[in-house]
Order: structure tokens, then sequence, then C-alpha cells
């Protein structure tokens, strides 16, 4: 059962309101990326106000908030809409509504009832080398998780996990980390805390956009955990498969919104600015920037919200949202940088935000697989449906 339009447009006027209140007030003055510090302060407001989810149930967000508990109820629509309408102000908070979610409903698809859940988690997907091998992902015997570096050894009482999982992103505070790894030959999925002995957390340090959420290289050398920090029944291939569609698709989603975004501004900044004798609107190059943008954000948000329209059980939803990932983040790129372009050279000063949103959008390009990843498991996954 999914959402009705009354309850799903109340999801998205909750997050249009969240942005323009909470995440636009640390844009006030001259900061580019918005006042780092105030950060942790709107992720707190998220939590109460129930848009932030939690493996916690005593959160607000618990059931409804992003990539929430109540996502077989809800359908995935609500969630992507609602990390669209966050993007518009800032990608990099949305991406931190993103990865929380994401971890959070990991946990819950895995039936655990945890006794003491953390509140803020964060998943740790990628590989030393990327992202699983594609074959894992279609046809498992031909690409056993052997190729997978970290590993988790059965112990008495548990396991111990050896590996690395770069670029993790997550909320300031987070206190766990869902971990997926090598079991023998299978998938494991683990729920680790970041205090653990032997996990080292390292800041990536300046990077090129998204600043708002923390990006660190997780660093697991002899972490030993108890028997039920795993969190799936002996193969976490399809929570594995699951997580992937979901990330795929709320980066999709988080571009789409930054493109809505920066097409706004050029539509106000053309409305405005007077040029040439006539308003900037006026001008035949201005409005085919214009429309070229409006196009391919609207095509980037049609490629998001039918992977959104989905259930996430159908064989369907993960090559649909490699595909959202794949071509709508080119087409959201394209249209942050048509918009930009309205503004001229001022478009690439930090007074207008265009240049952190052509910041924020290219990053997320490199996010969760390369173009050649996800092209060939595109390829061959309709392939294998065929």
């Amino acid at each position: 059962m999914s959402t009705s339009s009354f309850e799903m447009h109340e999801f998205i006027e909750t997050a249009h309101a969240f942005a323009a209140k909470s995440v636009a007030s640390i844009f006030d003055g001259e900061h580019a990326d918005g006042k780092l510090d105030k950060i942790d302060d709107v992720l707190s407001t998220a939590f109460s106000i129930g848009l932030a989810a939690s493996p916690d149930p005593n959160q607000p967000g618990y059931d409804y908030g992003i990539w929430g508990a109540a996502l077989s109820e809800t359908g995935l629509a609500p969630s992507t809409l609602m990390l669209s309408a966050v993007a518009e102000v800032c990608g990099g908070v949305a991406l931190n509504l993103h990865v929380q979610g994401l971890a959070s409903q990991v946990i819950h698809m895995s039936g655990r009832q945890l006794t003491s859940p953390p509140v803020r988690v964060a998943p740790a997907i990628q590989e030393e080398f990327g992202l699983p091998g594609w074959g894992t992902l279609n046809v498992p015997s031909v690409d056993a998780p052997a190729r997978v570096m970290s590993e988790a050894k059965p112990v008495k009482g548990g396991y111990v996990i050896d590996g690395v999982k770069p670029f993790m992103y997550a909320m300031p505070g987070a206190e766990s980390a869902v971990v997926f790894c090598r079991v023998d030959e299978n998938w494991g999925c683990f729920l680790i805390p970041l205090t653990s002995a032997g996990l080292k957390t390292e800041a990536v340090g300046v990077r090129t956009g998204l600043r708002a959420s923390y990006l660190t290289h997780l660093t697991l050398k002899g972490v030993q955990i108890p028997l039920e920090a795993r969190l799936d029944d002996g193969d976490a291939l399809p929570l594995l498969i699951r997580s992937l569609s979901l990330h795929w698709l709320g980066l999709a989603a988080i571009g789409a919104g930054i493109a809505r975004g920066a097409v706004k501004a050029a539509r106000k900044y053309a409305s405005e600015r007077y040029q040439g004798g006539t308003m900037l609107e006026n001008h035949p190059v201005i409005r085919m920037l214009i429309a070229g943008a409006e196009s391919n954000m609207e095509a980037a948000g049609a490629l998001a919200a039918r992977a959104g329209d989905m259930h996430l059980d159908t064989p369907e939803i993960m090559r649909a949202s490699a595909i959202a990932r794949l071509t709508g983040l080119q087409l959201s790129t394209e249209a942050v940088t048509d918009s930009l372009q309205v503004f001229g050279g001022y478009g690439y000063m930090e007074d207008y935000g265009m240049e952190k949103r052509l910041r924020d959008v290219t990053v997320l390009k490199s996010m969760a697989g390369t173009p050649q990843y996800l092209k060939q498991f595109i390829f061959e996954s309709g392939e294998v449906r065929s």
C-alpha cells in the first residue's frame, strides 16, 4: 500500500519548509558552503520534525523519515521527493539525510530487533577498489564475493573483521556503521560501533563539493564483534542489492533537486537583471539556456520518479536506479551548467551560490560507481532479464 496524494503532499511540504527555514539559515552571510559548524543543529532539527530516519524507534522519523521503516507502506516516491526538496537549497544536507536513512533502512530490512539501537548510522558499501562486481549482483555464481577485500572471519562468539571501506559519507556524530564484507564465499552485513577497538576513521579533508556531509575512510583491523552484530541470516546479497538500489536512486534524486534549485535561481536572476537595454530574460540566448536547463532538469526528475514509483523488491528497481544515477546525474549536471551560464562571469563567484551547485553535482557524479561500472551493469542486467 502506498501513501495517498494528500499524505505525499504533506511529506514534501515538510521538506520544503525545513529547507526554506533551517537549511537556508546556514547561508546567511558570506559562506560559500554555508556555516558548516551549524550543520549538526540543522540535522538535529531534521530528527525532531521526523524528516531524518533512524534505527531507533523512539525517534520521530523512525517510520516516515527519508528511507524510514515504513518504506513498504509509503513507497519510494515520498523519500525521493523529500531529498530533492532539501537538495534545492543544499545538496550536502540532503546527502546527510540520504545516507542516514539508507543505513537505517538496511537495519530495518534485516528484521533485527536491536536492544540498544544507535540514532545516527552510516552505510559502508564501497570496497577498496570500488563497488561490488556486477556479476555478483546479476548472476552470483559468475562473480562471488571472493573478490571483496573486506572480510569477516568467524571466531568463537563472533567475528573478526579486517578491511578498508573508503569514502564513507556520514552525519556528524554517527555512532555506528553498516558494513558489507565477505564471510567465506557469501556476503555479510554487520552493524559496527565506530568506537570499536581496531576501527579507525580518517577524515578525507577539504573536498570539491558536498562539504556539509562528513566523509571518511573506514579502516578495520582485527575488529572483534559479537554474533548479534551480524544483520543477515547467512547471505547479505539481498540486502546489498536493495541498498545499492536505494543509494543510486537517492543520489539521482539529490541531483535533480540541485538542478531544480539552479534553474529557479537562473530564472530569478534573469527576471531581475537589466542588460543591453532590456531585462536579461528577454535575450534569446538566455531564453535558450534556461529552456535547455529546465528540460534537462525535468528529464532527470522523471528518471528518478520512474524508479521511485517501483517497489523496492521488484527485479527492475536496481536497473532503473542505475539508469537514474548514470543518466539522471548527467542531465542534472548539464542543467546546472546551463543555469550557471545565465549569470555570466558572476556564476563562478561564491556570492550567487551557483558555483556551489556545480561543485556539489559534480561530486555526486563520482559517487557509487564510475560511468563504466554503471554502463556495464545496465548492459548485463538487461541481458539477464531478456
